[in-house]
């Protein structure tokens, strides 16, 4: 219902007009301010390099190989025709048909280098196709963030998170527009509309609100209210990329792309990041191995396998698990009927055919050729019949330490720089045999400096106290870096065989074939060992890096989010696999936010690290270790 003049005029005049609540059918908005929308098909980016990316759509279809495409999607957001893509010489996906509806919810799954990734890109424009289209409607503003999103960026946090809410600075600017006519004198029925249109638009794109806002989706990732004056360049890789995750959400694109989003935030910020993906306002795609954030987030499914696209409509992580393996038992019963059936056909051709029977026999000669037409004796395709695979890794067994404790850190005190305050202070650890310590707490809090410092190979990090290891310890190491680490013109045979060969702990009898057949229980088959690395996904590069990890000999494992970039089969498989490892010979040290993995491992310790203090409790899991560290976020 539109306010009436006369009520606006009084608003006017006690400049009072941006409180007001004006509502209006119309919206009237130069196309000067709306060219942003629908001008470009180029991916944007600033000069503080983005970190995510928002791409912009052009007005009309176009052919051009790189950039978002609009064409006729028969309603739908994103619309997928007949998407071929190769990786070199070798097909990755093939004739793709998919659509995602306004306000859908997908998430996609499948093995690490399954096409997840590469599907993003096409639909982006970021991908080379081979064939097919990747088509957008054209009110669609697609926002996409990759995993290896990082910044540049000289702004604070509060600037940065803010940067890219376009939508609503167009709308300020409408409005400032048609406040400053109005102001200036013009009280025609059309200024005065224009007005009443460009602050109900301000007003419902949440623009009296942005201030809080902002700090409501920081605060739900994990920041502090001081952080928002920091700049952006103090925070480190997985802050800053909670950074750009910040930037995207604010940015609120009808079409929001996510790329394991979830791979640097703790458990409360993944809890928050659920809750808001359940409730956001457009559609949604998501490529993820967190379980749980799948569970939380999304009501639809689509499965990546054999190249091909399988959908799960209206089902949670879960719900899709027990579909699959439905649709895969009702096929193959399917199958095996009709090939009982066929066999029963047979018999009786043979039997009768020149028979008194034989015009039956002839009847049933055709409906076994009817059967064969139409594929009733085809075996299912490997792309409905085929469970995910969980790899199975075996660990050497640990070599037997002299003594119960295999490493005693006393009274540290922990820092990067003597000068500075320390990081963690009377840190007091002692690690025996057969222990599984979970180290838990949020992001920030120390609990990777605390295991460089549990490592020793930086000693100058344990500014007063004491580490103590054991003479016999034979230390394993799994650094959610270590995949990035990696030489990108190597072999990753070649890198798997040479690091399980060297160093003190290296052993020179492991050969090429050691190395593939470890490789190949992680999924990395055939030619795969022998890429490059550069040719590698980045959830194959996280294989590689296992595999390196798993070939040594080792009585203490540590890992640092070994989840991140796995996929759900390969981290339930280490997850068996460092279960059943150690026995009363070896220990583990683990930090991670995957709450399935961890749920799995059975750890007989948990360690919370906040404050700069450690609290050591020789207990299992419980539900409460999952809540978050404070209340969260309120969802905007």
């Amino acid at each position: 219902m539109k306010i009436g003049n006369t009520a606006l005029l009084l608003a006017i005049a006690a400049h009072e007009c941006s409180s007001f609540s004006l509502q209006s059918v119309q919206i009237k908005i130069p196309p000067s301010r709306v060219s942003r929308v629908a001008t470009s098909n180029r991916i944007t980016r600033t000069s503080t390099s983005l970190f995510s990316t928002v791409v912009e759509q052009p007005p009309a279809e176009t052919d051009e190989v790189f950039g978002t495409i609009v064409g006729d999607t028969k309603g739908a957001a994103l619309f997928l025709n007949k998407v071929a893509i190769s990786r070199g010489a070798e097909p990755l996906l093939k004739d793709i048909n998919w659509s995602v509806q306004p306000n859908e919810r997908w998430g996609i799954v499948g093995i690490n280098g399954a096409g997840k990734s590469t599907l993003l890109g096409a639909i982006t424009g970021t991908v080379r196709m081979d064939s097919g289209k990747a088509l957008v409607h054209s009110n669609v503003r697609v926002g996409y963030m990759r995993q290896t999103a990082v910044s540049g960026s000289a702004k604070t946090v509060y600037e940065e998170a803010k940067s890219e809410m376009t939508a609503l600075e167009d709308a300020r600017a409408v409005l400032d527009t048609a406040t400053k006519i109005v102001e200036d004198g013009d009280y025609s029925e059309e200024a005065l509309d224009s007005l009443a249109n460009a602050q109900e638009l301000f007003q419902n794109l949440g623009g009296y609100e942005q201030e809080q806002m902002v700090e409501s989706v920081l605060k739900g990732l994990g920041f502090e209210p001081e952080d928002s004056d920091r700049l952006c360049s103090s925070f480190s890789g997985g802050w800053q990329m909670r950074i750009g995750l910040a930037r995207l959400l604010l940015s609120k694109p009808s079409l929001l792309l996510l790329d394991e989003p979830s791979n640097h935030l703790d458990s409360a910020a993944r809890d928050w990041l659920g809750k808001y993906i359940a409730k956001y306002d457009g559609s949604v795609v998501l490529v993820s191995h967190d379980v749980s954030l799948m569970d939380a987030s999304v009501n639809n499914i689509v499965e990546i396998t054999a190249g091909t696209l399988i959908e799960y409509k209206s089902c949670s992580y879960h719900r899709y698990l027990e579909e699959k393996e439905f649709r895969a038992l009702s096929a193959q019963a399917e199958y095996q009927k009709n090939l009982e059936e066929a066999a029963a056909l047979q018999r009786f051709i043979d039997k009768f055919s020149a028979g008194t029977k034989s015009k039956s026999a002839q009847s049933r000669v055709k409906a076994l050729e009817r059967m064969k037409k139409e594929g009733r004796l085809d075996a299912p395709p490997a792309a409905v019949v085929t469970t995910a695979r969980i790899p199975y890794l075996k660990l050497p067994d640990p070599p037997k330490p002299h003594g119960e404790n295999l490493l005693v850190m006393k009274d540290a005190t922990i820092g990067y720089n003597p000068e500075e305050e320390p990081l963690l202070e009377n840190i007091s650890l002692t690690i025996p045999r057969g222990m599984k310590l979970l180290l838990r707490g949020p992001n920030g809090a120390g609990k990777s400096t605390l295991l460089k410092a549990l490592r020793g190979n930086v000693p100058s990090m344990i500014q007063q106290g004491s580490r103590i290891e054991n003479q016999q310890l034979k230390l394993g190491v799994f650094t959610q870096d270590l995949a990035q680490e990696l030489d990108k013109d190597a072999r990753a045979v070649d890198l798997v065989t040479d690091y399980a060969r060297t160093g003190a702990d290296g052993d020179i009898t492991i050969t090429d074939e050691d190395a593939r057949r470890v490789m190949g229980a992680l999924g990395l088959t055939g030619e795969k060992s022998l890429r490059q690395i550069k040719a590698l996904s980045g959830g194959e590069k996280a294989r590689v890096a296992l595999s390196m990890f798993s070939l040594k000999a080792s009585n203490l494992l540590m890992l640092d989010e070994p989840s991140n970039h796995l996929d759900v089969g390969c981290i339930q498989g280490l997850a068996n696999a460092l279960s059943g490892w150690g026995g009363q010979d070896g220990a583990v040290v683990v930090i991670s936010h995957d709450r399935e993995f961890c749920d799995q491992v059975g750890f007989t310790h948990v360690g919370t690290v906040t404050d700069g203090k450690l609290k050591l409790e020789q207990r299992s899991l419980q539900e409460s270790d999952w809540e978050q560290y404070e209340i969260g976020a309120k969802l905007v």
